[in-house]
């Protein structure tokens, strides 16, 4: 990705969003609205610098608006940087998750549930990020209930408890 950020100088005027890239001399565009002044920036930054096909995805572009009312467009722009810091503050937060996940699930063997309740997320996005490995066949617990007696628990693998649960009801 391009590292350098072109500083672009936008203004309303008519109905028409102009920009300007004054560290490129000469190079300015207009167009309707800003999603298409985006676009019309970037072609225009690419042409002015000789850049290859499609390396206007790339190009960092850091926008100053000029709409005519100073109180609006430091708002604006007040508006932008909380966005992106929030942005940012999310990218760290998902980051930090998926490791935290991973430890406790991998290394300190936590259900997918706990690891959940412990990071303050639903269990499926743990089991999204840091799935459990296949557990070796479990021990069940199974009642078994004969004529005349009480429920007898046994504990057993899977394949014991129904054999046995076969064997009591033939």
């Amino acid at each position: 990705m391009n590292e350098h950020a072109y500083r672009v100088v936008v203004t309303r005027e008519d109905g028409a969003w102009l920009a300007d890239v004054p560290e490129l001399e000469g190079t300015h565009t207009y167009a309707r609205n800003i999603p298409g002044l985006d676009q019309a920036v970037r072609e225009a930054i690419a042409l002015t610098e000789d850049l290859p096909d499609g390396a206007e995805a790339t190009l960092r572009l850091v926008y100053e608006y000029h709409t005519g009312d100073k109180r609006l467009d430091a708002a604006a722009a007040e508006l932008r940087a909380l966005r992106d810091r929030v942005r940012i503050d999310e990218q760290r937060v998902a980051k930090q998750t998926v490791e935290l996940a991973k430890e406790m699930v991998s290394r300190h063997s936590m259900s997918v549930r706990d690891a959940a309740a412990l990071i303050g997320v639903k269990p499926q996005r743990i089991s999204q990020v840091a799935p459990r490995k296949a557990m070796p066949r479990a021990s069940v617990r199974k009642g078994v209930r004969t004529a005349g007696q009480r429920s007898v628990v046994t504990t057993s693998t899977k394949a014991e408890a129904r054999e046995a649960g076969k064997r009591h009801t033939a």
